[in-house]
């Protein structure tokens, strides 16, 4: 009986290693999206380049060269 289950529990395992892993990457990269949004660059662009540079260390590049955001004043009325 144990021979028959064993197999469904490693592909259960497998897939949601593989579901957790692209949750974590489409998080990743919606986060470098939006901030390179903010900080006045195009967001696709450095998305794209984050992706294609390995996503971890893509993201720590763009940590550590990204532009310091601009502080806009709140005008209340």
């Amino acid at each position: 009986m144990m021979d028959f289950i064993i197999p469904y529990i490693t592909s259960a395992a497998i897939l949601a290693t593989f579901i957790l892993y692209l949750g974590l990457l489409i998080f990743i990269l919606t986060w470098v999206y939006h901030d390179a949004e903010l900080r006045g660059f195009n967001g696709w662009i450095i998305t794209a380049l984050t992706f294609f540079s390995g996503t971890i260390a893509g993201t720590f590049l763009w940590l550590l060269l990204r532009p310091k955001v601009k502080v806009q004043p709140v005008i209340s009325n």
